[in-house]
């Protein structure tokens, strides 16, 4: 085995996975920290080397030492030469992980830091998809990634629709209804649930929402336009989980 891989596992393998007490993680922390030091470039791991390792020892790919001492560094390679297996190992990393795909600490939000968002998350999984149409761990992404995308948009309802961490503008909304397209075919696509509901949703409250910024000195909010034009609604939760 790679050196560097083996002296990881070594490390890691002083500690129970959790439950560590203040001392224990103090104690790994320094190993990890003095690990990172030592490593030299030309001991990095290779390509297969790496995806060996998350076959035998997946569950130690989410520490963030190991991602940013091994992970993005040999992806980055990888990446900069126009290879594509780096960033399907980054998509790979969520097997079984549903709940990391919007995490800052996942190895793909750490690699698109790292990359200065020259690409973020859904431009790297179409660039797997134009690559392998069918790649599982690609479309899983994307599909849980644009469903939170819709259901955030609706959870301030019935005050507003968001586009982001902000309420939509007329010209967002476009945009707004083409990424419901595509999480319905990915939807119809992966029938993994019954998503009918949400892109009925979308569809129904971003048109009511782009009639409503055009008219809005005859309204005194959202609410008021939906209940005044007998568009039904409910108030969104404004947490998510996926199943």
């Amino acid at each position: 085995m790679n050196k560097v891989l083996a002296e990881y596992i070594s490390i890691c393998s002083q500690f129970r996975k959790d439950g560590l007490s203040k001392p224990e993680r103090k104690q790994r922390h320094a190993m990890l920290s003095e690990w990172t030091k030592n490593i030299h470039t030309d001991e990095i791991p290779t390509m297969l080397e790496l995806c060996e390792f998350r076959d035998c020892y997946g569950e130690l790919c989410y520490n963030n030492y190991f991602i940013k001492s091994i992970i993005i560094p040999v992806v980055a390679a990888d990446f900069e030469n126009n290879g594509i297996d780096g960033i399907k190992f980054l998509f790979s990393c969520f097997r079984g992980h549903d709940r990391l795909y919007n995490n800052a600490n996942s190895p793909l939000s750490i690699f698109c830091d790292a990359i200065g968002y020259k690409y973020n998350p859904i431009q790297l999984a179409d660039k797997v998809l134009e690559a392998e149409p069918e790649n599982p761990d690609a479309l899983n992404f994307k599909y849980y990634s644009l469903k939170s995308y819709l259901e955030f948009s609706l959870h301030e309802m019935p005050s507003g629709i968001l586009d982001g961490m902000n309420g939509a503008s007329v010209s967002a909304i476009p945009d707004m209804f083409h990424i419901v397209d595509e999480f319905q075919c990915l939807s119809e696509k992966l029938s993994l649930n019954d998503d009918s509901t949400l892109i009925a949703d979308c569809r129904k409250f971003y048109s009511a929402y782009e009639n409503y910024l055009k008219n809005l000195d005859s309204f005194k909010n959202f609410a008021d336009y939906l209940n005044r034009n007998g568009i039904e609604y409910k108030v969104y939760s404004n947490t998510y989980y996926y199943e």
